[in-house]
């Protein structure tokens, strides 16, 4: 056996370097299948490990004018026969690789071609379905010509016995040799899309729009064995131990291609829809694509049944339990083969791909084409045939290996100019294989002539630095190479980089209404604080009580509480390189030029002055965030903000008595309350001890610093009597007086 070499490029040194530079530089890792799908293979396979290898040989074998094939078929000698669209015509490729038209029929399309035991070549073409019989001498026949107007598949069961599965309605015919056909089974369906045939002989069939698999056996008895709800049973195969393999379409999908057709019934043609999915192959959200029923003519989507699954690929075994292989939401599967060694072969819409599931349900993305669509797989001795559309292309998937391959990463956007490390990765080479890798950097998103080349930045030994230019994008490439039967296998590749110090930005800053603290408590304490009347009042009069029911969770351990005379701030930030960020908060009074420091190294996004720090008066604060723990001294950087004007008042507002007179039993009080910062905002009075009642300034407007009041009492008892009086400014600072008054 051949000896192995296993290399692992593990580089410390450059990230040795990169920590000279800064703290954290971050690692592009491409490491799994979902990884290495991102980019772009030729002549590599990904297995679902994330092992990248060279794939088998793919060689084209034809480029024909026609738009699109159908259907495809061999003979015992090798001939293989193509049913095209939309000329109607099928082609032969004999074993030497030479092509012909055998047929150049009416109709527009042959959707379904098939081999009796006697190597006779039928044809199923659309619409107005007809079957053509070319014998093996080349003469051409209607064989069989039912009333349904199209014919969506052929079968061969026993005693050459011709199945047909029409749509427009979903029917299946029997016909006999000599083309004498009678309806086998009514599906109840507008489309009976693909059929096989059972070790039993019993029919499988699979329907549109209900997407049902149904079982109908030699008597023409029928049983739905399986409800997709999906929209289309796509293809159907069976293996040689009688398990059923299937490929079902959701409803209304963006994304349809050649073997998924439209009735145009004006026209009475079938349309060919050649849409193209917007979704990225990146993208992991589940997202819910919408199709018209497909070979339909006019269908009505099943309420209740639509699936987020784009396309699946399933098994149903000898108990007929089901299984779904492989789905998607991104990608739709059409060609189908099961081959003998329990391994299935099936291709998708996107980028053209060609997948294998092993008998341990291990999936590999065996290639990714040059086409569009690969829509029809068929086994060709040990090789496997990869037709294509748009425009039809037949293919040949050798078994054995590539003796190169190349991998061309997605382009990663480092966000930011970005400095290089070294390129390292994980890889198994057998003796007689090699890797190679490039870089290339730019600065849009698209490589174009305004990227650097591609640079090599290391050979399988030796360890370098990425030789490409400093930049925003960069992308990278891998060759492998072998000289024997047996490939590299790559299983991880990391690309260090260091993105350009941007200095971080203070979005702003709320001042938050007087009396809010925070307070590093839990939550739970939080809600057993209890304020006195006054308290309460206040911190409605500020907005605090509006803003301290706000708390969240997630602002733990820091929670708001009122607390007369505290004020507090809030900012947001971005750092666009995600650093560590402490901040210097600094203050200073409106007409002044100095600001003060009031806390250095500051890590929290709020913070509370509390009563009594600073003087009363109008005042601005200023927030200084750097990012110096993640930087060095020479690259760190810092954004500042300075706030909206802000009060600082502590004083109660002051009371005065005007004047005080008796006039029967009403007592008439006049008084003048004067605030030196933020204004009066409330002003209530009460009777001996009593409800304190509201009461407005005598212009009518509780606005200014200074205002007047006049109350008239209600008729008062005999005797002594409190009216007290209290006055909130707009900070929640209260004064309270009281006056004495005797009625005789």
């Amino acid at each position: 056996m051949t000896r192995k070499n296993f290399i692992s490029c593990i580089c410390i040194m450059p990230l040795f370097c990169m920590q000279l530079l800064a703290v954290h530089p971050k690692f592009w890792t491409t490491s799994s299948f979902e990884d290495f799908s991102k980019g772009r293979l030729k002549g590599l396979s990904v297995q679902a490990d994330g092992s990248l290898f060279l794939a088998r040989k793919f060689k084209t074998i034809l480029k024909s004018q026609q738009t699109l094939i159908w259907s495809a078929v061999y003979d015992k000698n090798n001939n293989l026969y193509v049913g095209t669209g939309h000329q109607g015509k099928i082609l032969k490729i004999n074993s030497l690789g030479e092509s012909s038209v055998l047929l150049d029929a009416a109709e527009i399309d042959v959707l379904a071609l098939a081999i009796d035991s006697e190597q006779n070549l039928y044809a199923a073409t659309s619409p107005n379905g007809k079957i053509y019989k070319i014998d093996n001498k080349g003469q051409v026949s209607v064989f069989f010509d039912p009333p349904d107007k199209f014919i969506w598949d052929l079968v061969f069961g026993t005693e050459d016995s011709l199945y047909v599965a029409t749509g427009g309605p979903g029917k299946i015919y029997k016909v006999d040799r000599k083309g004498n056909g009678k309806e086998f089974y009514d599906l109840d369906q507008t489309n009976v899309t693909c059929l096989a045939v059972d070790s039993n002989n019993n029919i499988l069939a699979g329907t549109d729009p209900e997407g049902y698999v149904y079982r109908i056996n030699p008597g023409g008895d029928g049983f739905v064995i399986h409800d997709s709800e999906m929209n289309e049973i796509h293809d159907i195969q069976v293996n040689a131990l009688d398990e059923i393999f299937f490929i079902a379409v959701s409803e209304r999908s963006r994304e349809t291609a050649p073997s998924v057709q439209k009735v145009d019934q004006n026209a009475q043609a079938i349309e060919n829809i050649l849409g193209s999915s917007s979704v990225s192959p990146t993208a992991q959200t589940e997202i819910t694509f919408e199709y018209d029923s497909n070979r339909s003519t006019g269908s009505v989507n099943r309420l209740g049944k639509r699936s987020k699954v784009k396309s699946s690929l399933n098994r149903i075994g000898n108990d007929y339990s089901v299984r779904t292989l492989w789905s998607s939401v991104h990608e739709i599967a059409y060609g189908l083969y099961p081959d003998d060694q329990g391994n299935i072969f099936f291709s998708s819409g996107k980028k053209g791909k060609i997948y294998s599931l092993n008998n341990k349900g291990e999936l590999t993305l065996l290639m990714e084409t040059t086409e569009e669509e690969i829509t029809l797989l068929i086994p060709m001795d040990k090789d496997l045939l990869a037709f294509g559309s748009n425009m039809a292309t037949i293919f040949r998937l050798k078994n054995q290996l590539n003796t190169t391959g190349s991998y061309e990463s997605e382009v990663k956007d480092t966000k930011f100019l970005s400095t290089w490390g070294s390129l390292s990765w994980r890889v198994e080479l057998p003796t007689g294989t090699s890797i190679k890798v490039f870089t290339r950097t730019g600065n849009t998103e698209r490589p174009g002539k305004t990227w650097s080349k591609w640079l090599r930045v290391k050979d399988q030994l030796k360890t370098v630095n990425i030789q490409s230019p400093k930049a925003r994008y960069i992308q990278y490439k891998i060759i492998l190479e072998t000289t024997t039967n047996f490939s590299p296998k790559l299983r991880e590749v990391i690309v260090p980089f260091l993105q350009q110090n941007i200095a971080p930005k203070i979005e702003s800053i709320n001042v938050l209404p007087a009396g809010v603290a925070f307070l590093e408590i839990p939550k739970a304490s939080v809600n057993q604080v209890q304020l006195s009347p006054s308290d309460q009042v206040s911190s409605k009069i500020t907005g605090a009580d509006l803003d301290i029911s706000n708390n969240l969770i997630s602002e733990l351990p820091s929670q708001k509480i009122f607390r007369k005379g505290a004020q507090s701030f809030t900012w947001e930030v971005n750092d666009p390189n995600d650093d560590t960020l402490i901040y210097s908060i600094y203050f200073r009074g409106e007409n002044e030029d100095k600001w003060k420091l009031l806390e250095e190294n500051y890590k929290r996004l709020n913070f509370t002055l509390e009563s009594g720090t600073i003087p009363d008066g109008r005042y601005l604060i200023k927030i200084i965030a750097s990012d110096i723990i993640n930087n060095p001294f020479s690259t760190a950087k810092s954004g500042k903000l300075i706030s909206q004007p802000f009060y600082i008042d502590n004083t109660p507002p002051k009371f005065t008595v005007l004047s005080q007179k008796v006039m029967g039993r009403n007592n008439i009080f006049r008084f003048r309350v004067i605030d030196g910062s933020s204004g009066l905002r409330r002003a209530e009075y009460a009777i001996n001890g009593g409800n304190w009642q509201l009461v407005f300034s005598q212009d009518g407007v509780l606005d200014s610093k200074s205002e007047e009041f006049e109350i008239t009492t209600k008729s008062l008892d005999k005797g002594e009597h409190i009216i007290a009086l209290r006055v909130f400014d707009g900070m929640g600072n209260v004064t309270i007086g009281k006056s004495t008054v005797s009625i005789k």
